[in-house]
C-alpha cells in the first residue's frame, strides 16, 4: 500500500509543478488546480503517518485528515466556477470553506480536551479491530459521512450550473469545442460524489453482516483515489482556457428580427463564397474581424436567425459542404472533414449524425446509390 501511496504523492507533485511552469500559471483556474493536488497530496501524506511512529508521537494527526473530505466539492466547483472568472477572486469564496473550518477546530478542541495516550489507545484499538474484521459502527463517523455526502451532492449541483453557463459561452463563440468543453468535470465530480456513497453503504452493510475486510476496503477507497488523481490531472493539463469579452455576450434584445434580414442574408453569402468555416479554429471573435463587424453585432444577427448559435452555425455549413463532397468525391471521409474544418473524429461523426440522422459513410452510400 505504500508504493501505491508513493505513486499518488508523485501524481500530486508532478501536476503541481506542471501547473506552475505551464502557461496558464497566472490562472485562477490552474491555482485551483495546484490547491486540489495540495489537498490531495496532504491527504496521502496521512495515510502514510498514520502507518508510521510519527503519528503516534504525534496524535493530533490522527485526528485531522478527515477533515480534508469537507474540501473536495467545494475545490471542485471552484474550479468550474473558475472558467468563467479566470483573473477575480471575490472575499465571500472563503464562506465555501466555513464546514472543514468548522471540522478542523472541533477537531482540534477535542484534542486538547483528551489525553494524548488516550487517543493513541483508540486508534491501535481501531487499526486492531479493522485487522481483526471486527464489526465498526460510531455515530461520529456516521454523521461525518452524511455531512460530506450533502455537501458533495450540494457542490456537485452547483458545478453543473457553472459548466452549464461555460457551456452556453463556447457555444455562442467557438465552431470547435476540442479541449475547450469542460464537461468532463462533470463526470469526475458525479464519480467523487460515489466514491462517498460506497463506503458508506458497505459500512451498513457490514455492520449487520461482517463480511467484508474494512482493511481490503480502505486499500481500494486509497487506490481508487490514486486513480481518480490520475484522471483530474490528465484532464486539467490538456484543458484549453478561453478568454471571453464581456462585450461579446450581449443581453436580450428587443428589436425586430426582419431587421437584421440584409445582415443575415450578408453573412450566409460570405461563408459561401468565402468558406470561412474551413478554418478549424475559427471563433466568433475571428469570423467577425473578417466581416468587418463588431463581434457584439454578429451576435445578434446569429441570434436572430434560424441557428441556435455560432456553434450550430459554421457546423450546419460545414455539414452542407461535407455532404455535397461526399457525393461528387471518393475521398477519404475524414480527409474531406478536416478539410472543412473539424478537427475531432468524434466531433464530426456527433454533429454529422445529428445534422443528418445518418452516419457518413451511410449517407455517402445511400445517395451515390440514389444518383446512379
Amino acid at each position: 500500500m505504500n508504493i501505491i501511496l508513493g505513486i499518488g504523492i508523485g501524481i500530486n507533485l508532478l501536476a503541481v509543478f506542471q501547473l506552475l511552469k505551464g502557461k496558464n500559471s497566472k490562472l485562477i483556474s490552474t491555482k485551483i488546480a495546484v490547491l486540489i493536488n495540495i489537498v490531495w497530496f496532504v491527504r496521502l501524506i496521512f495515510f502514510l503517518l498514520k502507518d508510521s511512529e510519527i503519528a503516534l508521537k504525534f496524535p493530533l494527526l490522527l485526528m485531522l485528515d478527515q477533515n480534508l473530505l469537507l474540501l473536495d466539492s467545494v475545490v471542485l466547483w471552484l474550479y468550474s466556477k473558475s472558467l468563467l472568472h479566470t483573473t477575480k477572486f471575490k472575499f465571500k469564496i472563503l464562506l465555501n470553506f466555513l464546514p472543514f473550518t468548522i471540522g478542523l477546530l472541533l477537531s482540534i478542541s477535542m484534542y486538547f480536551s483528551v489525553p494524548d495516550e488516550f487517543i493513541v489507545e483508540q486508534f491501535i484499538k481501531l487499526k486492531n479491530d479493522i485487522t481483526n474484521n471486527k464489526s465498526l459502527f460510531s455515530i461520529d463517523v456516521l454523521v461525518l459521512f452524511l455531512v460530506i455526502i450533502t455537501i458533495s451532492t450540494v457542490y456537485f449541483v452547483k458545478s453543473i450550473k457553472e459548466i452549464k453557463k461555460f457551456n452556453s459561452v463556447l457555444y455562442n463563440h467557438f465552431s470547435s469545442l476540442k479541449n475547450i468543453s469542460a464537461n468532463w468535470i462533470l463526470k469526475f465530480h458525479s464519480l467523487w460524489v460515489s466514491l462517498f456513497l460506497i463506503p458508506i453503504i458497505l459500512y451498513f452493510i457490514n455492520y449487520m453482516y461482517p463480511v467484508i475486510n474494512i482493511g481490503i476496503l480502505l486499500s481500494f477507497m486509497i487506490t481508487i483515489q490514486v486513480l481518480f488523481s490520475f484522471i483530474f490531472n490528465s484532464n486539467v493539463l490538456s484543458q484549453i482556457y478561453v478568454s471571453i469579452p464581456k462585450k461579446g455576450i450581449i443581453k436580450q434584445d428587443t428589436k425586430p428580427i426582419n431587421q437584421f434580414k440584409n445582415e443575415l442574408d450578408e453573412l450566409k453569402k460570405a461563408l459561401e463564397t468565402e468558406k470561412y468555416y474551413q478554418d478549424e479554429n475559427l471563433s466568433l471573435v475571428k469570423l467577425s474581424s473578417y466581416l468587418n463587424i463588431k463581434s457584439v453585432e454578429l451576435t445578434e444577427i446569429i441570434k436572430y436567425s434560424e441557428f441556435e448559435n455560432f456553434y450550430d452555425l459554421i457546423n450546419t455549413y460545414r455539414i452542407e459542404s461535407i455532404k455535397r463532397e461526399l457525393i461528387s468525391s471518393s475521398e477519404q471521409i475524414m480527409i474531406i472533414a478536416y478539410d472543412n474544418g473539424f478537427n475531432s473524429k468524434s466531433a464530426f461523426n456527433r454533429i454529422f449524425k445529428e445534422k443528418t440522422g445518418q452516419t457518413p459513410s451511410a449517407f455517402r452510400n445511400l445517395n451515390r446509390n440514389t444518383s446512379q
